[in-house]
């Protein structure tokens, strides 16, 4: 055998050493990563979701090392490997595993039909009404994925450790770049604004969605901080949980404020009421302790700040939206026409009162979906949100062990607060954010189907 072993060792290293010389060193690593990827799915399917977790670094990483076509088609390149994967899985588990089916199924296929319906009858441009309907459901696809991809309570807490670990480095970064007063845009505060001298980023264009990872990261990190055997697992996601924490209040991000507040009132009503005022206490020390937080959320009711708002800020902005949706009340003005970014990149003007109006970020993403696609598209969307959020009450309602309870009130929570955020920032127009509500949506809904199956 020793024998053998040693011959395979020589072996091994001259075909490695001939692959290099033909394909080059580069070229054969990454061969080598894409088949130990391959191997590791397939044999543990849910490792596949962890680096999913991770998406927002993963892009980054991705855009830092291969700038061109790969850095913009990678997650579609993922997505369809994880089709195949769950092809593989459902022919090799064949005898012992069913296709499973949720109740989020339903709302999504409606919701789905409903833009698909929107494209065919109401589109003056297929190019640009497909590029608008691929960005609003192509994340959605990662729902259908994930939920078949995990099968236990172990896969579950590893895609939300990953999550948390990778959430909190982040935040930790995002402190760090407080401290040393990172630059940034000069548009990311109001002139007539003072007392901020940065806002936080991390590693992403904008301390919004860098806010809203945040927001859904901090309720499961303390959900994984209550679950906890041991006293240094607790207390490294409690100091992971104070970290997202503060990076959140250094984005200064007033729509992820907003929606952390919704998610943590969320999180302690499901939990345990009597919770609340010492919330609202350490809500009213935080503002008293940082003035900047203070003056931050006080402009916004200030008579400056609607007057600026109302010349180029989110009041004009929702206005305009309004008076389209008046103007296009059934079907809208098109997917992809207004209020996002493909619109945007194809710098499209919509008629309206007899001029036309350019378009912009509606900063308000229920509010672009009513404009794009009508009441009939908004109602969808609607019925959508509120199915995400029942069915998590509900799942919370019959998990009967404390890790699956906790879990999912802390997604539940955190998947409120970015449904919340969206009524001020088009946070689901980010692949990142996207993905991950319906990753975490999925995840949600495993423990549901764990339940029922019991």
């Amino acid at each position: 055998m020793k024998i053998r072993y040693a011959l395979l060792t020589v072996m091994l290293g001259l075909t490695l050493g001939a692959l290099t010389g033909v394909m080059g060193a580069a070229a054969l690593l990454g061969a080598l990563a894409f088949a130990a990827a391959v191997a590791l799915f397939t044999t543990k399917p849910h490792i596949s979701v962890c680096f999913l977790a991770c998406y927002g670094v993963a892009d980054w990483i991705i855009r830092l090392v291969a700038p061109g076509a790969l850095s913009s088609l990678w997650d579609e390149l993922y997505l369809i490997g994880l089709v195949l994967l769950q092809i593989y899985k459902r022919i090799a588990y064949r005898n012992t595993e069913g296709f499973k089916t949720s109740p989020l199924d339903m709302p999504l296929i409606i919701y789905i039909a409903v833009m698909l319906g929107v494209l065919i009858i109401n589109c003056t441009d297929y190019a640009i009404g497909i590029e608008g309907f691929r960005a609003i459901i192509q994340y959605t696809l990662w729902y259908f994925i994930v939920l078949q991809l995990i099968d236990d309570e172990k896969a579950i807490k590893a895609v939300a450790v990953t999550f948390v670990i990778c959430s909190g480095i982040l935040a930790i970064y995002g402190v760090l770049q407080f401290i040393i007063g990172v630059e940034m845009p000069e548009g990311w505060v109001d002139q007539n604004e003072a007392g901020v001298r940065t806002r936080v980023f991390a590693i992403f264009t904008s301390p919004n969605i860098f806010g809203s990872l945040l927001t859904l990261a901090t309720p499961i990190a303390v959900s994984l901080m209550l679950t906890a055997k041991k006293t240094k697992g607790k207390a490294i996601y409690a100091f992971l949980a104070f970290m997202m924490v503060c990076s959140l209040v250094f984005t200064f991000s007033r729509g992820a404020w907003i929606g952390f507040a919704l998610a943590a009132f969320i999180y302690i009503i499901l939990k345990d009421k009597r919770l609340l005022l010492p919330f609202i206490a350490a809500a009213v020390i935080l503002a008293l302790c940082v003035p900047s937080v203070t003056n931050r959320i006080t402009y916004m009711l200030s008579p400056e700040y609607i007057e600026s708002s109302l010349k180029g800020g989110r009041l004009i902005r929702w206005q305009t939206g309004l008076r389209m949706i008046n103007t296009y009340p059934i079907l809208g003005v098109g997917l992809g026409n207004f209020g996002g970014a493909v619109a945007m990149n194809h710098k499209m003007r919509i008629l309206v009162d007899g001029s036309y109006e350019k378009t912009f970020y509606m900063d308000n993403y229920f509010l672009k979906t009513a404009v794009e696609s009508g009441i009939v598209g908004f109602t969808s969307f609607v019925v959508l949100m509120y199915s995400v959020f029942i069915n998590g009450v509900r799942t919370i309602a019959l998990a009967d062990d404390k890790l699956k309870k906790e879990l999912s009130i802390g997604i539940t929570a955190g998947l409120s607060g970015i449904i919340i955020h969206n009524l001020v920032e088009n946070i689901f127009e980010t692949p990142l954010m996207a993905s991950l509500f319906w990753i975490f949506a999925a995840l949600l809904i495993n423990i549901r189907l764990l339940e029922d199956k019991k």
